[in-house]
């Protein structure tokens, strides 16, 4: 189960521009005010939804340019140690590569976060 979902919007960084979105892309997540330089990235990564909140299961769909994604945290480690302190409804965020944003994301529902144990 994802540990939470968020609403996401492309904001794409002109490093960036040649990269298409799609179900399956590997971006780590940021926290809004965090530098990537001191805190780090996190292996937080999205699965897209389409406009009715089922996953798009057609890699060859373009994701709209805003909508919706479930978030799976990839270290359980984390989840526990971080996670589950920063994560609420309402944070704000960043998909990224490396140190370049994708796309703003904000925290809209709390999944699986408190649950997922493994």
């Amino acid at each position: 189960m994802p540990d939470f979902e968020v609403e996401y919007e492309f904001s794409v960084d002109p490093e960036l521009k040649d990269v298409v979105p799609c179900q399956g892309m590997r971006t780590d997540f940021l926290y809004d005010g965090d530098d990537p330089q001191i805190e780090g990235i996190n292996m937080i990564w999205p699965e897209l939804l389409d406009g009715n909140g089922d996953v798009i299961l057609d890699k060859r769909i373009l994701p709209a340019s805003k909508g919706t994604a479930t978030m799976w945290i990839g270290m359980h480690e984390s989840r526990v140690s971080i996670h589950r302190n920063r994560i609420q409804l309402g944070t704000k965020g960043y998909w990224v590569f490396g140190s370049k944003v994708y796309a703003k994301v904000i925290v809209t529902k709390i999944i699986g976060l408190f649950e997922n144990e493994e």
